[in-house]
């Protein structure tokens, strides 16, 4: 098949992007590796994945053109594109500037050294500390004056034609559009003649802004110019007197960290993943305060069209893009679930609007209250499902199964997942071998890397049953072969597992349907530990929804010999030979 290559014993997709669409989309070429060995699924992976590929480069070649073939449009593009990045920097660092009552806190921190005899009694070293004071204390009028000087001076290379304080930006949008401009032509001097207009205007209005003037707006025609239609929904970002959504999300992350306190890694991640995701859907990085809850809106209708995983099957396309991408397919990529966006993107994006709001910087959160409708809870179909005692047969009762001297990732992963219930990439993928080892006697795992929240951080028992299979065994082994994690491959991409699982495994025996998944693994556990008559209690510690510490109101026992116990009251009459011993 055409693009599908055996390279150092991997199945890979490969195609070259087009020397002049490589700005746009970022790379040399869009490559795919890890296909399936068995032919049949090869096939269907690849078709998949050299459409969407096509899909990317046919995306950027109509872009591609539509700059080249309306140069007044394409002037109006970058002069606006250049503007935003000016006054979002510029916000930005202002943000971070110390304000006069962090210089009066400085002031005093300083007073209470000498006092208590900590700074020298030198004229050196005071002097050192009074001129910091003094840098931090204009730092704002330092800025304003650097900036203000930089526009007179591009005002001057205008009317002269001189090019040289531009040069970079023109340099880094000729990479990004993929063009070939000689330095020093014709059409080099025009793009960077946008390039001061564009910075001119937005040097203008941070100085009016530094005035208090957060009224005014660009004068320059280029900036003012009506937008052009582009074939996805992107919104252009409206800028006004507030801070731009990625400042936001900054500052609230400085204030959840502040004192020592932790957010959790992932959950920070996930904040600036949707943080990302709606600033592609408005076209940039947006003023907070022009954002509003028709805006919220319509970004909920896109994400029911977004692909799954789309920054990985439309690599360099934003979200507009991807979905538009997706839909010239023959075979559409699934979209996003509805829980999910509930769940993550428009909950993580209501977060930072509603820190936004909490402090002043708008008045209401846009994103509030604003959720897919998926119906009642009382009326909705589970959305994952456990496994059912004969499904299980089905699962592991294949011949990579037979022999536990012969597991690899993919048999223990399955197997950890059933008999611990944990978060998949979230807890066991990342897990270290320093990690399991014997708590009063009793093996663990310690989730130290849960992410989800303080009582994910727990230990889980070993089941006797992953004992049994030589689990421990394969853990020594790991270790004398100086691994640091259990299973590298899948640390190196936590979501490894879940998709070989749910798109190849559960296909090829069968089993595939919409509500068995590989978290499904987690309710067949708790569902068992139900009927095995462990109480909700234990039941919650051993998954992490509770603290292990509620132990302690049961006499004469301890966290884990407790769960340990109860764990243990659960089999699964897997048709494994070595179980059967």
């Amino acid at each position: 098949m055409k693009y599908v290559r055996q390279v150092r014993g991997k199945w890979t997709v490969r195609i070259t992007v087009p020397k002049q669409l490589r700005g746009l989309i970022g790379k040399r070429e869009l490559v795919a590796t890890d296909l399936s060995s068995s032919p049949k699924e090869r096939d269907a992976q690849a078709h998949r994945i050299i459409d969407g590929f096509l899909a990317q480069i046919e995306t950027a070649r109509r872009q591609h053109a539509r700059l080249l073939g309306s140069p007044e449009e394409a002037k109006a593009t970058t002069a606006k594109r250049h503007y935003e990045n000016i006054i979002g920097s510029y916000a930005r660092k202002r943000e971070g500037m110390p304000t006069s009552a962090d210089i009066q806190a400085e002031c005093d921190r300083i007073l209470d050294r000498i006092d208590r005899g900590e700074i020298e009694d030198g004229i050196s070293s005071r002097f050192n500390l009074y001129t910091d004071l003094e840098l931090k204390g204009r730092a704002r009028e330092f800025d304003a004056n650097l900036r203000s000087r930089r526009l007179a001076a591009l005002r001057v290379d205008f009317q002269s034609g001189e090019t040289k304080r531009v040069d970079a930006d023109v340099e880094a949008e000729v990479a990004r559009l993929g063009v070939d401009l000689a330095k020093g032509s014709r059409a080099w001097q025009s793009m960077a003649e946008v390039m001061m207009r564009a910075e001119i205007a937005a040097l203008e209005r941070t100085l009016e802004m530094d005035r208090g003037n957060f009224a005014g707006v660009a004068a320059d025609p280029l900036l003012t110019a009506s937008e052009p239609v582009h074939p996805a929904p992107m919104k252009k970002p409206r800028n006004g007197c507030g801070i731009a959504l990625s400042a936001a999300l900054e500052a609230f992350h400085r204030e959840r960290s502040a004192g020592g306190r932790t957010l959790a890694p992932r959950t920070m991640e996930e904040h600036r993943n949707a943080a990302r995701m709606f600033i592609e859907f408005m076209g940039g990085d947006v003023d907070i305060r022009s954002v509003t809850k028709q805006d919220v809106i319509a970004y909920k209708r896109a994400l029911l069209e977004t692909p799954n995983r789309y920054t990985m099957r439309f690599p360099g396309l934003s979200l507009p893009e991807a979905v538009a991408a997706n839909m010239q397919l023959p075979q559409p990529f699934s979209t996003l679930a509805p829980q999910t966006i509930n769940m993550k993107w428009l909950s993580h994006l209501s977060t930072i609007l509603q820190w936004a709001s909490n402090n002043g910087h708008i008045e209401t959160n846009p994103a509030h209250g604003i959720r897919v409708d998926t119906g009642s809870k009382s009326h909705r179909p589970a959305s994952r499902t456990p496994f059912t005692t004969d499904e299980l047969k089905i699962i592991f009762g294949q011949p990579f199964f037979e022999d536990p001297k012969a597991y690899g990732l993919e048999q223990w992963a399955l197997l950890l997942m059933l008999y611990t219930g944990v978060r998949n990439s979230s807890e066991m993928a990342r897990m270290r071998l320093e990690n399991i080892y014997e708590e009063q006697g009793v093996p663990v795992f310690y989730l130290a890397d849960a992410s989800k929240n303080e009582r994910s951080k727990r230990l889980v028992p070993i089941h006797k049953e992953l004992i049994q299979l030589g689990f421990l065994d394969y853990v020594a082994a790991r270790r004398a072969d100086g691994q640091v994690f259990l299973f590298p491959e899948w640390a190196a991409r936590p979501d490894k597992v879940n998709d070989w699982f749910n798109v190849t495994y559960l296909v090829r025996i069968g089993l595939k349907a919409p509500d068995k998944v590989f978290y499904s693994f987690r309710h067949t556990l708790a569902t068992a530990l139900a009927r095995a008559g462990v109480s909700r209690d234990v039941s919650k510690m051993i998954s992490g929804h509770a603290p292990q510490e509620i132990a302690a109101t049961y006499i004469h026992t301890t966290p884990i010999t407790l769960m340990n116990e109860c764990l243990n009251r659960v089999t699964f009459d897997l048709p494994i030979a070595a179980l059967k011993a």
